[in-house]
């Protein structure tokens, strides 16, 4: 049947630190991160799957290696860690809710 897939696919404009023929890990640690969580649908099940479990403390570390964050810096110094913080907490309400939505099938409609 028809498949639907997101995929975090780092660009040039984000600005890899170690390159871009580093994306691959740089795609491991975003989902590490939880920065971008990996999980698949199967609608037979109607279920949600969380494919990959998330380390926040590393988020931080994952942010750091792409340079639209360190240019955040030099635009926003006032509100640079804030914005950080708040991108964080948005990360983890995000995965939070994959979780719930994976500890209980769905109910089909008829």
């Amino acid at each position: 049947g028809p498949s639907l897939l997101i995929a975090y696919a780092p660009c040039i404009a984000q600005g890899i630190l170690k390159g871009m023929s580093n994306t691959t890990e740089e795609q491991k640690k975003a989902a590490e991160s939880g920065y971008f969580p990996l999980f698949h649908y199967n609608p037979i099940e109607g279920k949600l799957h969380l494919d990959s479990k998330a380390d926040f403390s590393k988020y931080y570390e994952f942010i750091a290696g792409e340079d639209r964050y360190r240019m955040l810096k030099k635009v926003n110094k006032e509100n640079y860690r804030e914005l950080l913080e708040e991108n964080r907490n948005n990360a983890i309400d995000r995965y939070e809710d994959y979780q719930e939505l994976s500890d209980s099938p769905k109910e089909k409609s008829e």
